[in-house]
């Protein structure tokens, strides 16, 4: 009987272990992915003359949300249009090419409309469509508009000239384009780039813009550094208006030349001024105190002092023999019954030396 128990005992477990392994609910069959790319959702056009810049991330995932095997994406389909025409044609195909992304996982294409300038559209309307390897897409991009208003020509050449305190670039404006259809307004925008090894200055800074009026124009660029080499170009650039005032668009022509100067400092401090000179005598020691006010200039790295004796003709003798950091001078090199005058420069931080002070002169008694 015991043995009966036991038997009956093991066949249960075993019954009950099969059941458990066995009987349970199975998941629902998943079917197989179509592997149709989701549509791009940040395509960029960006005008620049007659030219637009296209770029866009291809896609990673697939409609269903799995991710995409590139060998499974086909081609892009790069569409321009007018927002009048069926969302999902494309009448006016730009170019068909290979789906391949860059390092950042962008592509990038580019499309002259030359031909559709001063036409009967206003805009183009731009899109693109991943296909997969059986031609299957799921939709276009979102959608950018391109206005067809003729770009501002840049000036055909530009100078830059070298002050004391600013760089001036300076050139002579065409007029103009008229748009027949579109309201525009047109300005030009100077730029700059350098290759400066200051990573604290930006490799190219926007000096400033100028309203597009025909003839000579100019202006100055203050902030920049000596020493350092720049160059500049003129870029036109066209405001597309809406009726009520509003900017609806902005893209810029092609770039002037180049003009390229490098801010070499060659220019003099200004000459120092209220030079004083006064004699003096303490128990056995005699001597001339100057003193003179301290010069403007930024970049004033010190002081020449300059003396001669007024029965001597010679050329003014420099008595220090480094810069003088201050704006007086004790000289103690003097001889009784003799008449000193005296003159003082300026030098800068690159060795300008500005022209001589007005002098002044002292005698010293016997």
């Amino acid at each position: 009987m015991n043995i009966t128990l036991s038997k009956l005992a093991t066949f249960c477990l075993v019954l009950f272990a099969a059941f458990e392994i066995g009987c349970g609910t199975p998941s629902s069959p998943q079917p197989p992915s179509l592997n149709i790319p989701k549509p791009v959702g940040d395509l960029q056009a960006v005008r620049k003359g007659d030219t637009v810049y296209l770029r866009w991330t291809v896609p990673t995932e697939t409609t269903d949300g799995q991710g995409i095997d590139p060998n499974k994406l086909g081609n892009t389909r790069i569409c321009r249009g007018a927002v009048s025409e069926v969302p999902n044609s494309c009448k006016d195909l730009v170019a068909e090419v290979p789906t391949k992304a860059d390092s950042t996982g962008h592509a990038e294409a580019s499309d002259k409309i030359a031909g559709y300038i001063g036409g009967s559209r206003d805009f183009l309307t731009y899109t693109v469509k991943v296909n997969n390897t059986r031609n299957k897409n799921a939709g276009p991009s979102n959608a950018l508009p391109i206005f067809l208003a003729p770009s501002m020509p840049a000036p055909p050449r530009i100078d830059a000239n070298l002050f004391p305190d600013a760089i001036r670039i300076s050139f002579t404006a065409p007029p103009a384009p008229q748009s027949p259809n579109l309201r525009t307004n047109h300005l030009y925008r100077i730029v700059r780039t350098s290759d400066s090894a200051d990573k604290k200055q930006p490799a190219r800074v926007q000096v400033g813009e100028l309203p597009a009026t025909p003839g000579p124009e100019s202006m100055l660029d203050k902030n920049f550094t000596w020493e350092n080499k720049y160059s500049y170009k003129v870029i036109g650039v066209t405001q597309v208006i809406s009726r009520d005032g509003k900017q609806l668009a902005e893209f810029e022509g092609e770039d002037s030349p180049e003009a390229v100067i490098i801010a070499h400092d060659i220019f003099p401090p200004a000459r120092p001024s209220g030079l004083q000179a006064v004699y003096s005598a303490l128990e056995q020691r005699k001597f001339i105190d100057l003193t003179w006010s301290p010069n403007d200039d930024s970049d004033i790295a010190g002081y020449n002092l300059y003396r001669k004796a007024s029965d001597e003709n010679t050329a003014p003798a420099k008595l220090n023999s480094e810069l003088i950091k201050t704006t007086s001078y004790r000289d103690e090199k003097i001889s009784s019954g003799k008449t000193y005058i005296y003159s003082v420069t300026a030098v800068d931080a690159r060795g300008n030396e500005s022209p001589m002070s007005q002098p002044a002169q002292e005698k010293v008694p016997q």
